[in-house]
Order: structure tokens, then sequence, then C-alpha cells
């Protein structure tokens, strides 16, 4: 299993992202290991209803299941849930400190 972070950067030193269209990054990240791969946001200036459907399909292809952000915009979020991808909102501090609190399950709520 593996865990998506919004990010402003590539590393696990970076911040998490306030939401999913508006980070500079993704880092799909092994909770278990740390092991993660940086992936440039391709939502980044896409304001389109139909971004839900591409982050999903993203995330999808790098078998994610957990998306841990600051937000979620309203589309995104459906298109996510539908597609049994869950969402772990109110993230702040690094992207190491976030992926800690999910394996810890400190987390503040899950959809």
């Amino acid at each position: 299993m593996k865990v998506a972070v919004t990010s402003t950067g590539s590393t696990l030193d970076a911040h998490v992202g306030t939401r999913p269209d508006k980070c500079s990054h993704w880092l799909v990240v092994d909770p278990v290991t740390l092991e993660y791969e940086a992936i440039l946001n391709p939502l980044i200036n896409f304001s389109d209803p139909a971004s839900g459907k591409l982050l999903t399909d993203l995330l999808k292809k790098h078998m994610v299941k957990f998306i841990l952000a600051g937000g979620c915009g309203c589309n995104q979020l459906r298109e996510l849930c539908k597609n049994e991808i869950r969402v772990l909102l109110g993230m702040t501090g690094s992207v190491r400190e976030t992926v800690e609190k999910f394996n810890r399950s400190q987390f503040s709520r899950m959809l």
C-alpha cells in the first residue's frame, strides 16, 4: 500500500500542500519504508471539473490507497471516494511528519 501526500517540494522534508490542485508535487510514499517517488503535479494549472478524474487515474496508476492533504476540492473528493481512495484532511508539517502521523493513526479527519 502507498500513500500520496500533497507537497510543496520533491523531498520528505517539504511541507504538506494545502490542496491537490495547488501543490507543486505529489509524493507517493511507502509508509513502512519511507521510500518515495516525487511527481510533478499535473493539476497545478488545471481548473476543470475533470481534475478529479485525472487525479484519480494518476494515483491508481501508482497504487495509492490514501491521500494525505491539507484540504481537497469537492469534485476531486467525490471522484477519489468513488474510486476507493481514502482522503485524510487537515495535514500540516513536513511530508515525513505527516506520514509518521499516518503510521501512528494520528490524523484529524478521514473521508
